[in-house]
């Protein structure tokens, strides 16, 4: 499952070939970034958001159900004068890997077949994890003896299916499909700029030219326009978008298409430009998403520096196999499972890594018995001799 590079079989130009040879080890670190950014998530989720009780009562938790907040998590919510956001910091680092390695898996596929290969990477594991997440609503409504949440409903689970409700304002049912959503608007475009141009300036300036349209269309939409129309909904994910190019750049410079200089150019316009989108919606020029996306960025470069440096880890590297799964399941399951935890006896010390547990379990069972089967089948779909049968396993 590891972001593992394979040889054989790979049609590169001649003077970057020479470079596969030690490209497994260099790109561990991306892999293992992966672990690193689901674990993030989970924390915001079960040291912060879980403390808002507008969310447990979208589950069916009732409003007498009121769990004691330990110091040591009250930072998530209340972040520091640095205001470091586990969620977004963990978000941006999987927007950064999936523009990091999009470009590889449409080296040599075509638009078609790369869509195709997408669509059994994503939505097989995605439909079951929302089973999932059903099942843990029914669960937590039987317990309290409330209500079914009014967000499953067959018209609310039909609209979520597709990953396109983004666009027309409509909730994710597991809280965390929304960057999904994003991931998908994202490989259409791309894929649409990558067939277009031919080389890495020309799809470069090509993206720009795309983010430079995004500002315009942010723009029209938080100023004046009707912040419920589709078109502004469809313009809000362009500020997380406009993120994922950057990610881009990194491939590009690792496969030795862009010097190490033209890559900070383009990076400083496409960073300003992303910057630009976050200030429409944040009403300042570095608010709290821009601020911690560039946490992420900062990260990411680096450990990419470092790539050397990074070696194969039993744990991360389980981690980051399981990462899209335990994203997906990782909410509900704590939103649900932690209350009636708590309900029972345990304390929220003992709750929330129960849960994690809990979390990784599933996601390990959904990994080996949907994902690896989806995946496997997407590519034997496609023929996969090509260039991006150098990445074994999740690219997201």
């Amino acid at each position: 499952m590891a972001l593992t590079v394979w040889a054989t079989g790979v049609r590169l130009p001649q003077k970057n070939i020479g470079r596969l040879a030690g490209a497994e080890m260099k790109i561990v670190f991306a892999n293992q970034l992966r672990a690193i950014a689901a674990l993030s998530v989970v924390l915001n989720h079960y040291w912060g958001i879980f403390f808002v009780p507008a969310v447990r009562s979208l589950v069916g938790v009732p409003e007498s159900f009121v769990p004691v907040q330990p110091a040591y998590t009250r930072h998530v919510l209340a972040p520091g004068a640095g205001g470091f956001l586990y969620g977004a910091f963990g978000v941006g680092v999987f927007f950064l890997i999936s523009g990091f390695v999009i470009p590889i898996t449409l080296r040599n596929l075509s638009t078609g077949r790369f869509l195709v290969r997408r669509f059994f990477r994503i939505y097989p594991v995605y439909w079951f994890c929302l089973l999932i997440a059903l099942v843990m609503y029914m669960i937590s409504s039987w317990y309290w003896s409330t209500p079914l949440s009014q967000r499953v409903t067959w018209p609310f689970i039909v609209r979520n299916l597709s990953l396109l409700h983004s666009a027309r304002g409509i909730p994710s049912l597991d809280f965390v499909c929304w960057s999904l959503a994003v991931e998908v608007k994202f490989y259409i475009v791309f894929a649409v700029i990558f067939m277009t141009g031919q080389g890495a300036h020309r799809v470069l300036m090509l993206s720009a030219g795309f983010l430079a349209l995004c500002c315009a269309g942010a723009y029209v939409a938080t100023h004046g326009m009707d912040p419920e129309s589709f078109f502004s909904y469809m313009v809000s994910d362009v500020k997380f978008m406009s993120f994922m190019f950057l990610g881009c750049l990194f491939y590009y410079v690792f496969y030795g298409e862009l010097d190490a200089h033209a890559a900070l150019a383009y990076g400083v316009i496409v960073f300003g430009m992303f910057a630009a989108i976050g200030s429409f919606y944040e009403s300042e020029l570095f608010g709290p998403l821009v601020k911690n996306y560039a946490y992420a960025l900062l990260m990411f470069w680096a450990c990419y520096l470092a790539r050397n440096r990074f070696r194969k880890q039993r744990i991360l590297d389980f981690l980051a196999d399981i990462s899209f799964p335990l994203y997906l399941v990782h909410s509900t399951i704590g939103y649900v499972a932690m209350p009636i935890l708590i309900d029972q006896g345990m304390s929220y010390g003992l709750a929330w890594p129960t849960c994690v547990g809990l979390a990784i379990l599933v996601a390990w069972v959904v990994h080996g018995c949907v994902e690896l089967p989806a995946n496997a089948f997407g590519k034997k779909l496609t023929f996969e001799t090509s260039c991006s049968s150098m990445w074994r396993g999740s690219d997201i």
